[in-house]
């Protein structure tokens, strides 16, 4: 008896030195002598090199979730909002420390409205709520290279209100553990800071990670690069197919007028621009946001020389920034900025192309069909960047003629948005199945957010009638598009039938009406490009237009105007004049010319008229002002709109 109480005497003192950090000398060697030993064999496992990795020091927690949506950019967030949101139980995984990818703040790629060469459309639903949300509590403008924490902020809190969403920040996923080579068994996850490992199960999974990483580690069929003309029969692909693809990776900027003159002395390892032909074709004026064009991209690969992509783009960033500063023209306009923010995580563009049953194309973009299993839209003119970007200094960039490049809002179906071979593996954002003529389009932000949201509510409805995507696609397909219709959302060709909705039985009526009336120009544009004006008559014939012009000319030029029917107001695709009348507008003149059709039409119709590419010419139209009531007429649209207030479309 006495034994057993000297023993539970020693163990209390041991636990009480313990406790205040002490330790006998013998029991201190005893346990560095246990740590100093080897460690049983059940508890390594073989290591890259040949020796051991002590498997026992690892946390690993066993997670299991309805849906697992890997990758918190835009898409992927919205994506797991709208699963929760639906009644599944899911874990939104992302490497960074804050949501949004390439619109976070240490990005800085605003979500710009991808309709704004489309003006009667927009992208609602859950993007719309924080796009809401963060103009309650910003106090910056939004714009591109002005984004901050604010947002970060309300993807945040949008993400963890949501009772049925857990959220993993700074958890890269490495290894995709797989049932069969149809099947997708679980996720394996590493977050710094805490020193675990999660193992994320689900019966769904959904790729947002931008780079489709998900996809290719669990073997889904995908495609980089460019297809060939001949592959899709698309105008716009080059001739031959290429193994790498063209665009590059961008670094943004802030400058902040400090209020008082500041010396920048270029670092010796950034690059030079000492002459402003260096910087020919990239118009750098305003300086203060930063600049989309400072990409780099070809010859490098633009995943796996990441790394070296981004040391390049600091390398031309801070360049472009002592040109202007120490170097521009204009350099007395930079005297007292400074900068405020350099991003250190790139905004990329490219993508692997998870293939799905549906491979999106020129045509489906350009000239839509309804798809009947559409769950979101695009409306992104085709967008691809010159290769070579910023390195590519002696070739400028050039903006496509809407005729070539334009599109209309079409829809994107859910066949393009499950992989083909991994029945499990939905994907949203950039990876989703397109050709890379589609994918230019449909690569941008707010396209990625929506067709985000309308996956992420495919995945609840596949839970709830327990089926793969493949099966929702063809037996469910109305019913997703009913309820993404319930939930704020746009689909093509998809019709309200929600027999709840009262406004299904509204009438609409009007006390009076007003005449077609354009405000005169405000701001003249270059006729560098085509550009057109769409408008509706309701009348039977056509007299005349008169149109403002300006004309740095030192010749009478003739110019020639044509007119073409619409079937939408977003509609430019008629390639057959219905008229052309051809008017001299006069040298070195501003002024109105007319132009007379004197052409009888069919009453209560879209039609636009468009004018050829005409050095020195310019468009007097007007723009509306920003935060000032709209005075251009309703049903009109241009397909190029000048001025600040409207940034152009095609800058990204």
């Amino acid at each position: 008896m006495g034994g057993v109480i000297e023993f539970r005497r020693r163990r209390l003192i041991e636990f009480l030195l313990g406790a205040l950090g002490l330790r006998r000398a013998a029991a201190g060697s005893a346990a560095e002598s246990a740590a100093s030993q080897p460690p049983p064999p059940e508890s390594r496992r073989p290591g890259a090199l040949g020796g051991y990795i002590l498997a026992d020091k690892e946390i690993v927690e066993r997670r299991a979730f309805d849906v697992v949506v890997v990758g918190g950019g835009i898409a992927g967030t919205c994506a797991a909002i709208a699963a929760a949101r639906n009644g599944v139980r899911v874990a939104l995984v992302h490497e960074r420390s804050m949501l949004g990818g390439n619109s976070s703040s240490e990005v800085r790629l605003y979500p710009e409205v991808s309709t704004n060469h489309n003006i009667w459309s927009k992208e609602l639903g859950i993007l719309e709520e924080f796009h809401t949300e963060e103009r309650k509590y910003n106090h910056e403008p939004y714009q591109e290279g002005l984004l901050n924490s604010q947002w970060d902020l309300v993807l945040y809190q949008s993400a963890v209100r949501e009772k049925n969403l857990t959220l993993f920040l700074n958890t890269t996923v490495r290894e995709v553990e797989m049932r069969d080579p149809a099947t997708i068994l679980a996720v394996h996850g590493v977050q710094m800071g805490s020193e675990k490992k999660f193992v994320f199960s689900a019966p769904l999974f959904i790729d947002c990670t931008g780079d489709g990483a998900l996809g290719y580690r669990a073997g889904a069929d995908f495609r980089w690069g460019l297809e060939s003309r001949a592959e899709y029969g698309e105008k716009e692909a080059p001739p031959q197919a290429a193994a790498q693809p063209q665009m590059g990776s961008s670094l943004f900027f802030r400058a902040r007028d400090a209020g008082v003159p500041l010396v920048y002395k270029r670092p010796p390892w950034a690059a030079e621009f000492p002459a402003e032909d260096d910087l020919h074709g990239r118009n750098h004026r305003n300086f203060a946001y930063g600049y989309w064009w400072i990409e780099v991209g070809l010859p490098m690969h633009q995943i796996y020389d990441n790394e070296a992509i981004k040391h390049e783009a600091l390398r031309q960033l801070l360049g472009v920034w002592d040109h202007l500063k120490n170097h521009c023209p204009d350099k007395e306009q930079a005297r007292n900025y400074g900068l405020e923010f350099v991003s250190f995580w790139l905004y990329k563009r490219e993508a692997r192309r998870l293939l799905g049953d549906y491979v999106l194309t020129q045509a489906d973009v350009q000239n839509p069909r309804i798809h009947p299993d559409s769950l979101a839209f695009g409306c992104w003119y085709i967008d691809v960047h010159k290769p070579g970007g910023i390195l590519a200094r002696a070739r400028p960039n050039r903006k496509p003629a809407w005729e070539d490049a334009g599109t209309i809002p079409y829809g994107i179906p859910l066949r393009s948005c499950y992989s083909r071979n991994v029945e499990n593996l939905l994907m949203a954002g950039r990876p989703i199945g397109a050709s890379y003529v589609a994918f230019s389009s449909t690569r941008v932000l707010r396209t990625g957010a929506i067709v985000g949201q309308g996956v992420g509510t495919a995945a609840a409805l596949c839970r709830k009638h327990d089926c793969a995507p493949r099966q929702l696609a063809v037996r469910h397909a109305k019913e997703l598009q009913q309820t993404l219709l319930r939930q704020d959302c746009a689909v093509p060709g998809a019709v309200n039938e929600d027999p709840a909705d009262l406004a299904r039985e509204a009438t609409v009526t009007a006390s009076s009406e007003a005449a077609l009336e354009f405000p005169e120009g405000t701001e003249f544009f270059a006729l560098d490009l085509p550009a057109a004006q769409l408008f509706p008559i309701t009348s039977g014939r056509w007299e005349a237009i008169d149109l403002l012009r300006r004309s740095t000319r030192d010749d009478a030029v003739p110019v020639t105007l044509g007119l073409r029917s619409a079937e939408f107001v977003y509609d430019f695709r008629a390639t057959q004049d219905l008229a052309a009348v051809t008017a001299t507008v006069p040298a070195r003149s501003t002024g109105y010319v007319r132009f007379a059709f004197r052409r009888a039409l069919d009453a209560d119709r879209l039609y636009y008229i468009h004018l050829p590419r005409v050095p020195g010419l310019a468009w007097g139209r007007y723009a509306d002002e920003r935060d000032a009531p709209a005075r251009s007429p309703a049903g009109c649209t241009a397909a190029e709109r000048p001025g600040p207030s409207r940034r152009h479309p095609l800058t990204k």
